[in-house]
């Protein structure tokens, strides 16, 4: 304690003096922030202009929710203390970089990052022009500086569930990516290419997503009204509701930046991610595959999961079939049922549940998956293991594949665990296991599992209601361990189109070309 309390007296005094040495160079008081000049270039409220601009953050509900106290800030305010300072314009500028540089610390952080561009050289590395083409493509729609005018909304148009009720501040995580202009622009740098063509690149922690943070501004829409009549938000994706305003391929060519000057309109950005965003969660490890090791508390994903998995063996497949648990069951939801795989291993010290469904629904959905107890705790176990890069809005048209050790040792305890939850109240309406058998497949270890998860996943990345979902992958998946013929979907509507595709396990997808309709590439996600 006498230690702590020592260091912590030196870091204030060191906190102090390097204060004071930075008031001195800029001749400003003390406790005022000290404004950097950038030396490339970036955009202001409404163009490209050079301006610096300031970031935000804010919470899901308007406060620092997940702050660590005194200490978190006291370390955070180290960070310089121990930087010398800039002796050289090279250093100056090296050592903004590093301060524009936004990290996501955890699957837990809400807030939104903004006003910190990146330099040209290091926007035209991320984004290389070859292969930006490649991206999975986003719309964030941008609002006014002024959108609250006596605590009421005054454009209409916005969506009143985007803003928090009492301080009508933006939420953070919300489907349609709000930002206001001065945010959006603050974090723009442009980049300009050899055929004097210009693009335009954003940095920063996009409405608290912590995933999304680096994007090429692609295009620029303005929402149509006339008069007080405005396009409901029903209709957000209508080309009827969106006028085009700027677009890369013919302003951008031209070198002019987007512009927003009225300042009464909604507008929405096209963005673009890096190529890499199309084949999975990150560059270094490629493919739409997790795997949650409860018992080690961690997730991997990708091709990385493959060194971290052990070498269980699998013994036995089964299929569970089940409907969710709505307030209110229409007739869509009484013929819409959820099919998983369950595996069981040599050792005997737990199972695995496999599972097909929407991209990035499980990061979208703050981790809760019905296969655990504390799925309804905030946060929960699965969610605190989260990898912040995997936290992002759920796409509908395309799919993952889950796998999840859960507590159950074997098939009885896990019939077990689904009795428990078994209701219209609780978690699985009309539960049914209508396959078992002994896994005969050579190579069933954990880690082949995977292999095989990742090549199905990787060769065709889309989902479709009727023929290609859960139940799909679930009817594959226990034909392909087990050794059978036959083995269909659990719905008659979903046996209509289908067509069996174990073949899908055995390939490497890298050695394939994807066909257009189940290739991710520049496909449009929200």
């Amino acid at each position: 304690i006498v230690n702590f309390i020592g260091w912590k007296l030196q870091a204030r005094c060191s906190i102090q003096a390097y204060q004071a040495y930075q008031a001195n160079q800029a001749h400003q008081p003390i406790n005022q922030p000290r404004r950097h000049q950038s030396t490339h270039q970036t955009m202001d409220d409404t163009s490209v202009a050079g301006t610096e601009g300031t970031a935000s953050s804010t919470g899901s509900n308007g406060s620092d929710d997940f702050q660590m106290g005194e200490l978190a800030l006291l370390t955070k305010t180290l960070t310089p203390d121990h930087a010398s300072p800039p002796t050289s314009d090279d250093e100056q500028e090296e050592q903004e970089q590093k301060q524009a540089t936004v990290e996501a610390p955890s699957s837990l952080d809400v807030q939104s990052v903004y006003g910190k561009p990146l330099s040209e050289d290091k926007a035209r590395a991320i984004m290389p022009q070859e292969t930006s083409a490649d991206g999975l493509v986003w719309y964030c729609t941008i609002i006014p500086n002024d959108y609250v005018v006596d605590g009421k909304l005054r454009l209409r148009g916005l969506n009143a569930r985007d803003f928090h009720h009492q301080t009508q501040e933006i939420k953070s995580r919300r489907p349609s990516l709000p930002l206001t202009v001065s945010d959006f622009f603050s974090s723009i740098t442009k980049v300009e290419e050899d055929d004097g063509s210009s693009r335009f690149i954003f940095n920063g922690i996009l409405n608290g997503w912590p995933s999304l943070k680096v994007f090429e501004v692609v295009g620029v829409d303005k929402k149509r009204s006339i008069g007080p009549l405005t396009a409901p938000d029903y209709l957000s994706s209508s080309r009827l509701t969106w006028q085009n305003h700027w677009d890369l391929n013919k302003d951008g060519k031209q070198g002019n930046a987007p512009q927003i000057v009225d300042t009464n309109k909604i507008y929405r950005a096209k963005l673009r991610g890096p190529g890499w965003t199309s084949r999975g969660w990150s560059e270094e490890s490629p493919g739409f595959v997790f795997w949650y090791e409860a018992m080690k508390d961690r997730v991997s994903y990708g091709t990385n999961m493959l060194s971290t998995v052990d070498d269980a063996q699998c013994v036995h497949v089964h299929m569970l079939s089940h409907r969710y648990a709505v307030a209110k069951e229409s007739a869509k939801d009484r013929v819409r049922y959820h099919s998983v795989v369950l595996l069981e291993w040599d050792h005997g010290k737990y199972c695995t549940v496999v599972e097909g469904a929407y991209l990035n629904g499980i990061g979208g959905y703050q981790g809760r998956s019905n296969w655990y107890e504390d799925r309804d705790e905030q946060p929960n176990s699965l969610y605190k293991a989260f990898p912040p890069e995997m936290v992002s809005p759920w796409l509908t048209t395309a799919a993952e594949i889950r796998c999840y050790d859960v507590e159950a040792k074997n098939f009885d305890e896990f019939r077990d665990f689904v009795e428990k939850y078994k209701g219209a109240q609780n978690r699985f309406v009309d539960p049914r296991f209508t396959f078992s058998h002994p896994a005969r497949l050579t190579y069933r270890s954990k880690s082949n599992i995977a292999q095989y998860c990742l090549n199905y996943i990787s060769r065709d990345t889309s989902y479709d209601e009727l023929k290609r979902n859960c139940q799909t992958l679930a009817a594959d998946l226990c034909s392909f361990i087990a050794g059978k013929k036959n083995v269909p979907p659990f719905h008659p509507v979903n046996r209509i189109e289908y067509h069996n595709r174990t073949h899908l396990f055995l390939y490497d997808a890298n050695l394939f070309r994807q066909k257009k309709h189940v290739s991710m590439k520049g496909k449009v996600v929200r």
